[in-house]
């Protein structure tokens, strides 16, 4: 056995202290440490000095440690805990960091929507501009070859296309935008370049290839692999692999097991099945993005449940109690409640967690450029969305119509539309690859007005990009009429 008389310093942040980081650990033994306290007296300090001394720990004092290293000690443990008896909670102690490159911008939605308890970062188009040759190739697509090459003609034209537009805009906004006194001529061309990225990429398809760093727990992690895997993308099941396969040399005992959900499959196939009967009617499309309440509770009544749900956390006093006091309150008396919880509110504050109690409906009808910025940076709503589609229309920026690139712009969305239509002959799903960053998708959207504050606040202000702007200034100007309490202090706070 080796000694107990451990150098802790070296895994801890401080040896005396009531809080510490710990760290230059394996993964899997710091979700050990944390799953003991539930089990043991000893302090994690102490845990860990015990660990460390174990020889099935392997683990030594030498220099020659790495963060990596495996610890069988640590297998065990979650075998039996977290695989064996379903103690998934563990698992969320152990986490992963990984790069992703090279996928399309359809499977990264795919990857981000798979578990919100993940966290990314993402390459932007709005920044960077994609090279030519930066798309995905479906594998099934190598087999066909007429297919394959309308769609590898396709993406040249797209590419085309995007130069195209990025030298006219550069053009255009160079007449527009004045430099300013401190730029140079090379920072001045950059802050062009950039506006010109903005409204360009809404040519490029979902094929196009984008890099993501994403940052996940164990469980988060195993939750989504195993939609990656159920997903009827074959891009998304190799992914998945890829992703097991690296993260299992950080975390390998918690992603033991991965497999596709049975439940996913059959249930996907079941529903397929049962609506493959219905023809959609001919769809309206629309230009520009749109947003609506479909669920939008009664005024009065949301500032009761506002009100009854403050007064439990004020006083001690029964939830049937504040439900008979608030009752005797006027609608001027609960709106001023409801200003009292809000008005001090500034840009980077989070609104009182009472507002996740109060429930709001809406549908969304966006570009794609749109839906991939919503998706990122939401925090709680659940979506219910369609898959890539040409059915509801696109967006053309406005600079586009303003540059006079309008034909240009339309003529290669009229192209992806009628590669998608060939391509969906063959196999629906494929086609989703050619729907553009222009092409609208529905999404129904559920959120508390706690996450309504935060996207409105976020997506209002004159920093946002125009599109996702629009969405939430319809929005906020919906829940003005209609909530105007509320309304009042979720845009841009100072």
């Amino acid at each position: 056995m080796i000694s107990l008389t451990i150098d802790l310093s070296k895994y801890v942040s401080n040896l005396d202290k009531n809080v510490y980081a710990i760290y230059n650990l394996p993964e899997e033994v710091i979700a050990v440490i944390f799953a003991y306290v539930s089990r043991s007296p000893l302090s994690f300090r102490d845990n860990l000095a015990k660990l460390l001394a174990d020889e099935e720990l392997a683990m030594t004092m030498s220099d020659h440690f790495s963060a990596t290293t495996f610890s069988h000690k640590a297998a065990r443990f979650h075998e039996k805990w977290v695989v064996g008896y379903g103690h998934s909670s563990v698992a969320e102690h152990a986490v992963a960091h990984i790069g992703i490159e090279k996928i399309s911008r359809l499977a990264s939605a795919e990857l981000e929507l798979a578990n919100t308890f993940n966290s990314f970062t993402e390459y932007s188009q709005r920044y960077q501009r994609p090279q030519r040759g930066d798309f995905y190739l479906p594998v099934e697509l190598q087999r066909q070859a007429e297919l394959k090459t309308i769609y590898l003609s396709f993406h040249k034209e797209v590419y085309d296309c995007y130069e195209e537009l990025l030298e006219g805009l550069r053009t255009y906004l160079r007449k527009q935008i004045p430099k300013k006194s401190h730029e140079t001529d090379r920072q001045f061309a950059i802050r062009i370049e950039k506006i010109a990225f903005e409204d360009a990429r809404y040519v490029l398809p979902l094929s196009v290839l984008t890099n993501l760093g994403m940052t996940g727990n164990g469980r988060a992690l195993r939750d989504t692999l195993v939609r990656l895997l159920s997903s009827p993308y074959l891009e998304c099941h190799q992914l998945a692999k890829q992703i097991e396969t690296e993260a299992s040399k950080v975390i390998p005992t918690l992603l033991k097991y991965v497999r596709p959900s049975e439940y996913l499959l059959i249930t996907n196939r079941m529903l397929t099945e049962r609506f493959k009967q219905l023809t959609p009617k001919e769809a309206h499309p629309s230009e520009g993005p749109r947003a609506q309440f479909v669920a939008l509770p009664d005024y009065k009544e949301t500032l009761q449940q506002l009100a009854t749900a403050l007064l439990l956390r004020q006083l001690p006093i029964s939830f049937t109690e504040a439900e008979q006091l608030v009752r005797s309150y006027t609608l001027p008396e609960l709106e001023q409640i409801a200003t009292d919880a809000l008005s001090e509110l500034r840009f980077f504050d989070n609104p009182i967690d009472e507002l996740a109690h109060l429930t709001y409906q809406m549908v969304i009808t966006v570009s794609e450029a749109n839906w991939h910025q919503l998706l990122r940076h939401n925090r709680k709503t659940h979506f219910t969305y369609t898959r890539p589609t040409i059915r509801f229309g696109y967006t053309i920026p406005p600079r586009i119509r303003e540059a006079g690139l309008t034909e240009s712009f339309e003529r290669i969305i009229e192209e992806s539309e009628e590669v998608y239509r060939k391509i969906a002959a063959f196999q629906p799903n494929l086609a989703a690859y050619c729907v553009t960053n222009a092409h609208h998708r529905q999404i129904f959207a559920t959120a508390s007005l706690w996450e309504l504050y935060h996207l409105i606040n976020l997506r209002t202000s004159s920093e946002a990009q125009w599109d996702i702007r629009q969405t939430f200034t319809q929005l906020h100007q919906s829940l003005e009429e209609h909530h105007p309490v509320f309304a009042r202090y979720a845009a841009r706070r100072f």
